[in-house]
């Protein structure tokens, strides 16, 4: 018989066309960004801090912002990228 562990069941694994960044934390409590590709999105992929990042990190543009002690990795996948590493924009018009 195979046991799963619950954090098995819901932990994220990013896509292979996705950036991880390591860590990006806050320092004493303070508000820290760190940079990512312009027009990216991002997942919380796992908190390394006691803090808690619900509600104290967040994307905009090109950054990464967290704040409170947050501390986590964070996966960063350009939309434009498609699952098979190609880029995804409409080609009709750059013939």
């Amino acid at each position: 018989m195979t046991s799963i562990s619950i954090g098995t069941l819901f932990s994220f694994v990013p896509p292979a066309s996705a950036q991880v960044i390591r860590t990006c934390e806050s320092r004493n409590n303070r508000r820290n960004t760190c940079t990512i590709p312009p027009a990216a999105r991002v997942r919380l992929v796992r908190q390394l801090s006691n803090n808690s990042c619900r509600g104290n990190w967040g994307y905009s543009r090109n950054r990464i912002w967290v704040r409170n002690g947050c501390r986590g990795e964070f996966a960063v996948t350009n939309p434009r990228i498609r699952r098979d590493g190609r880029d995804g924009r409409n080609r009709r018009y750059n013939r």
